[in-house]
């Protein structure tokens, strides 16, 4: 086993992809974002940061993370993680301007993130139409064909 190949499979075992720190940077802050996002709605519709419920902040949040976890679970694969596919999906957008690239990664995101959620909760694995892992992998495979295709008219 060469070097190259070496390197390809304890990325694959560790479930890391290469891609630009920035990229990263993109992910782990929308994810971060959506997170408290909860918190700041409430605090935005009681007019009031004294007024927040933490209680109901916490709920929220805790509810959001397990949808999330559950989403996690239902669109990974062995071929594709859904931390992996999330950093596909903000490469494709990514314009070399960060401010740009992060605007748009969001938006993205946040699509992404809403079909994979609705993709998880149709999922039933023995049924290849409705199975949200592979389903899940050709959204993002077609994402990145997207990306592909605007870099060949530049």
């Amino acid at each position: 086993m060469d070097g190259d190949s070496k390197r390809e499979s304890s990325k694959r075992a560790s479930g890391g992809m290469a891609a630009p720190a920035c990229v990263h940077a993109y992910v782990w802050v929308f994810m971060v974002t959506l997170s408290v996002s909860p918190a700041l709605c409430l605090q935005l519709v009681h007019n009031n940061i004294e007024c927040c419920n933490g209680l109901e902040s916490i709920l929220i949040i805790g509810l959001i993370q397990a949808g999330l976890w559950l989403t996690q679970r239902r669109c990974s694969s062995e071929e594709l993680s859904y931390w992996d596919a999330l950093l596909i999906t903000a490469a494709s957008v990514t314009t070399g301007g960060n401010l740009a690239s992060l605007c748009r990664a969001f938006c993205l995101l946040l699509a992404v993130m809403i079909v994979s959620v609705l993709l998880a909760v149709e999922h039933d694995e023995r049924y290849a139409r409705r199975h949200a892992g592979l389903r899940f992998g050709k959204l993002v495979i077609w994402l990145y064909k997207q990306h592909s295709r605007s870099d060949s008219h530049r």
